[in-house]
């Protein structure tokens, strides 16, 4: 469990820094495998730290630790989908202008 919560943790942070723009060493392939990599890690952290959260309260209430392994299952889905596209939505603004993703035609605001 405390394994797991220290990877948890250390992928939840990597994943802060690609998010907010403040790490962007990371971007290497702009499009496929990898191009989404940064912002897959945030979604992992999350699901390792939520599994390891449940795992400890395991003995308090199963209903909790089932509905908390639910979650850790759905975010390990997001993280792997992560890792080769995610939608617009839960791509950071910075990241769409930077892919050109957020080219306005000229007139419209």
């Amino acid at each position: 469990m405390t394994a797991g919560l220290i990877v948890g943790i250390a992928f939840l942070a990597l994943g802060v820094v690609a998010y907010s723009g403040v790490w962007k060493g990371w971007i290497r392939v702009r499009r496929g495998y990898g191009s989404t990599i940064g912002f897959a890690w945030l979604w992992l952290g999350l699901s390792f730290t939520t599994a390891s959260v449940a795992t400890s309260m395991a003995a308090a209430s199963r209903p909790l630790l089932l509905v908390l392994l639910a979650v850790a299952a759905v975010l390990l889905v997001v993280a792997i989908v992560g890792f080769f596209w995610l939608p617009p939505f839960l791509l950071p603004a910075w990241y769409r202008v930077l892919r050109g993703d957020d080219v306005r035609p000229k007139g419209r605001p």
